[in-house]
């Protein structure tokens, strides 16, 4: 994604969710969109077969019950 990319990018995704971004922040924000970009990259390199999704296990708490 290209500078300018990212600005539209940071425009679009921060006027939806009505965040305002400083011009003093923006080298920081384009950063964390570089470094985001390499960690999904490493993940999306990952073979999985569409069948081959193993989900952990759900810890629930038991129920409680009150004896009185």
């Amino acid at each position: 994604m290209t500078g300018v990319q990212q600005d539209a990018y940071i425009d679009a995704v921060s006027g939806m969710v009505g965040l305002t971004i400083a011009e003093t922040w923006r080298p920081g924000v384009r950063r964390f969109l570089g470094i985001a970009a390499g960690m999904a990259s490493v993940l999306e390199a990952v073979p999985l077969a569409n069948d081959d999704l193993a989900l952990a296990p759900v810890y629930r708490l038991p129920e409680v019950t009150h004896d009185r």
